[in-house]
């Protein structure tokens, strides 16, 4: 994390409870915890795929192209779905 950036953005998997069916995607916003050293989550939105005809590809463009968005608004790293960087 660079000492300028107090946030970014990640896009996960969202599963359904208790047989693990991938349902959609969340778009995270995480925010820099300075007291515990760590990234908090501070929002969240679902794309599930019901609400795009039950195509995973569509959800997963409408989830990529709000991250973007959101990574510009706060000017901040957009970890797609590749967190791996963040939590180094």
């Amino acid at each position: 994390m660079t000492e300028h950036e107090e946030y970014c953005v990640s896009i996960r998997k969202h599963y359904r409870m208790p047989d693990h069916t991938l349902e959609g995607y969340a778009v995270t916003l995480w925010r820099w915890s300075h007291p515990s050293g760590t990234w908090r989550y501070t929002a969240i939105r679902d794309y599930p795929f019901a609400d795009y005809n039950g195509s995973h590809r569509k959800s997963l463009r409408q989830a990529r192209r709000d991250a973007r968005k959101l990574a510009g608004i706060f000017d901040c790293t957009n970890y797609d779905t590749n967190e791996k960087g963040m939590w180094q």
